[in-house]
């Protein structure tokens, strides 16, 4: 924890992280590529479930390198390539990831790819060694089964204590009956209101009349970001959705669904109605980690 102290609070690299992280930026953030690579489509991001497939080569690998003998070398190749191949999604992925991150965060990621990266190429050395030199190539696998391993714990301390890819709203109390947020009068068309509820931030804005709904609709979401904490009460609404004016998340105001990355957890959104001139906002969430709103 003492090493990872000192990376998190050094700034001697920060001029190169700046270079590197805008040339990254440029081929990765945008729509296409980011939406792919942020895991929007299952729900949850792509990094964490990447990277399971080629450490399940690399470690099969290993297990066969020590307990299978001879007859199991072919194999333990193919496991060692596969794993180099199926890196490629994961590293992408995880660069997906780093671009929209900062300060401590930042340089505990570039430290975590450049271990890992070190453990690729040894990897790469392990497969040649075994394909074209007839050597076992069992030393190189081990020792960057060594360093993947000093990586994984990285990328550990990045999600479990500094919470780079988990939702940002996991602990936001949430209003289990219904509760007062901000009067009617202020909500109009085509504007966010930033209304607050126990100390957490609700976006509370009015959709025009669309599909079964024959009236203009409010609705509620909570503003903070799943991705990295942007203020949505901020952003601007567009066709139902509003973007977050961080780094460009889309967010459908009604379902809450992510609509476009980086941002892949969708937003918590609240039942709405209208007493006395007041928006009254409610949610069934049946998150245990979330503490409840006292109404009023």
């Amino acid at each position: 924890m003492r090493i990872i102290s000192g990376i998190e609070s050094s700034k001697a690299m920060e001029s190169t992280l700046d270079a590197v992280q805008q040339r990254v930026s440029a081929v990765i953030d945008r729509p296409v590529p980011m939406d792919v690579l942020s895991g929007r489509s299952v729900g949850h991001p792509l990094h964490p479930a990447s990277v399971q497939i080629p450490l399940g080569c690399w470690v099969g690998a290993c297990v066969l390198d020590l307990a299978g003998g001879q007859p199991a070398k072919p194999m333990a190749r193919l496991l060692v390539g596969g794993g180099v191949v199926s890196s490629i999604p994961a590293v992408l992925s995880g660069l997906a990831e780093w671009v929209h991150t900062r300060d401590a965060e930042r340089r505990v990621g570039a430290v975590h790819a450049g271990v890992n990266a070190v453990a690729i190429g040894l990897f790469g050395v392990s497969w040649w060694q075994r394909r074209h030199h007839g050597a076992h190539g069992r030393g190189a696998s081990l020792t960057a089964m060594a360093v993947v391993s000093v990586g994984g714990w990285l990328g550990g301390h990045l999600a479990y204590n500094r919470g780079v890819g988990v939702n940002t709203t996991a602990f936001l109390p949430v209003a289990r009956s219904w509760t007062p947020v901000a009067p009617r009068a202020q909500v109009r068309a085509g504007q966010v209101v930033h209304a607050t509820m126990g100390g957490v931030a609700i976006a509370v804005a009015e959709l025009p009349a669309q599909g079964a709904h024959t009236s203009p609709m409010i609705v509620a979401m909570e503003s903070r970001c799943t991705h990295r904490g942007g203020p949505l009460h901020e952003g601007a609404v567009e066709d139902g959705c509003i973007r977050c004016p961080w780094h460009g998340s889309l967010f459908d105001m009604v379902t809450g669904e992510v609509r476009r990355g980086p941002a892949s957890i969708a937003q918590l959104t609240y039942q709405t109605r209208l007493v006395d001139g007041q928006v009254e906002v409610m949610s069934d969430d049946p998150g245990g980690l979330r503490k409840s709103v006292i109404a009023g």
